[in-house]
């Protein structure tokens, strides 16, 4: 029977972590939502020396750098 109860809890355990995990990831997707839309706004208002391309690539590599980074924290710090 501890067998079964120590399954029971651990499967209800990952389903938390789960659903943790892709609350903060719809929440971060959101954010980076409002950041992109922010970006191209302000890139077309205020034209840079930049070339438009770099800037984007540069912001798509930082966005998921960040993300990834965050998320991995988010998860693995989570209070218990």
């Amino acid at each position: 029977m501890e067998t079964q109860t120590e399954e029971i809890t651990i499967k209800k355990a990952e389903k938390t972590r789960l659903r943790r995990f892709l609350l903060n990831l719809g929440k971060l997707v959101l954010d980076a939502t409002k950041l992109i839309f922010a970006s191209l706004v302000l890139g077309t208002v205020i034209k840079g020396e930049i070339p438009p391309a770099t800037l984007m690539v540069v912001g798509i590599i930082a966005s998921s750098a960040g993300a990834i980074i965050g998320l991995t924290f988010t998860t693995i710090y989570e209070e218990k």
